[in-house]
């Protein structure tokens, strides 16, 4: 099962990534009240206001990433540290850096906003959060948690502890308790700790988990999944109150965090058994969903920017419609020409140094020779 493709999960990643765009474009038609009365406005309202959902998207992209990333990790490899590290760097990092630049040029260049060299090469790295600097595009804070989790992962394994579910499952309990105490310190000391960091770890860790349970029906990941998911889930009003409840910013959407939290664990489960969708038009959508994410953004300032031109101005699913066809036009070509072939190259470095690693141990006076050879 290690290796099989889940086109289930496949499905996710893609609605997902379209979720996000619906979420940033319905928000901002509401700020500047472009959009009638009537259906259109409450279902704007209902998706923003009652439920967020692109954090309900973003939360099940953290959930999938669990599901996937950890079996990244091979131990079956001679060299599974590098084989991880650079399959996750050609995964990540050249689709991302193309987002930079058209970020650059979207969001300071052609409004005439300032920026610094050194905050572009900071954001190239995808580590400005860690130090402070800010992210060209705004959800690339969702990717600086990857890597934290990334780091986590690696460390785990090298303890022995992701290999065996309850390695996974402390981890995961551990961050929600994390999560938890953070939120009592924020509370207490009205500081803007992050508790979101810890809160989408404990759901990554528990999507490792789940996936024990759901794809490798391993005995011991039952208990250990179903445990986690109700804890987790009556957790997280307590953290939304606690954390949220009393800033300034956040007062009145306590609520909102509750409901967005439950509705993407309880969507995720769904989605993962009962209710699998699976097809090749969402394997599609799965395949290129990195790139809807990064350039759903960029698109949806295009689409702003030629509204009035073509007559959907105000025209909130017709615009919102034409950033995700513009997103998926442009996606599609970067996962084909960039993507793919990046991740490929990454392979072959891989196996690069997995038989450079044979031919040193080969050579090695310690190894053991075959009889022809003495």
């Amino acid at each position: 099962m290690r290796g099989a493709r889940l086109g289930y999960i496949d499905t996710i990643r893609g609605l997902a990534a379209l979720g996000v765009i619906y979420y940033h474009f319905a928000q901002y038609l509401m700020r500047t009240g472009q959009i009638g009365s009537g259906v259109e406005q409450r279902i704007f309202v209902a998706l923003t206001q009652y439920v967020d959902l692109g954090k309900v998207a973003v939360i099940m992209f953290f959930a999938v990433s669990g599901f996937v990333v950890p079996y990244s990790l091979d131990a079956r490899s001679s060299v599974p540290i590098r084989q991880f590290a650079i399959t996750r760097f050609f995964r990540l990092y050249p689709a991302y850096w193309l987002s930079v630049l058209l970020g650059v040029i979207a969001f300071y260049l052609l409004p005439g906003r300032i920026i610094s060299t050194a905050t572009i090469l900071t954001n190239l790295t995808m580590l400005q959060q860690f130090l402070g600097i800010e992210n060209i595009i705004l959800l690339y804070w969702t990717l600086q948690i990857e890597l934290i989790f990334y780091a986590l992962c690696v460390i785990l394994f090298l303890a022995g502890l992701l290999q065996r579910t309850s390695g996974i499952a402390i981890s995961a309990a551990t961050m929600l308790l994390a999560a938890l105490a953070m939120a009592v310190v924020r509370y207490q000391l009205a500081k803007a700790l992050p508790v979101a960091l810890p809160l989408s770890l404990a759901i990554m860790f528990w999507g490792a988990v789940w996936r024990r349970w759901r794809v490798e029906q391993r005995a011991d990941a039952k208990r250990a999944a179903l445990t986690l998911l109700v804890l987790i889930a009556l957790a997280v009003p307590l953290i939304s109150v606690l954390a949220y409840g009393r800033d300034v910013g956040f007062g009145q959407n306590w609520y909102l965090y509750i409901s967005t939290y439950w509705a993407a664990l309880i969507l995720f489960v769904l989605l993962t058994t009962r209710f699998r969708i699976e097809g090749p038009t969402f394997a599609w959508l799965g395949a290129i969903s990195y790139g809807l994410y990064l350039f759903g953004p960029i698109a949806q300032e295009a689409v702003i920017a030629v509204a009035p031109s073509l007559g959907i101005e105000g025209h909130g699913h017709l615009m919102i419609a034409a950033a995700m066809i513009i997103t998926i036009a442009f996606a599609a070509p970067v996962h084909r020409w960039i993507e793919r072939p990046c991740v490929r190259l990454g392979r072959r470095l891989v196996r690069a140094l997995e038989q450079n690693r044979e031919r040193v141990e080969a050579s090695s006076p310690d190894h053991p020779q075959p009889l022809s050879a003495r």
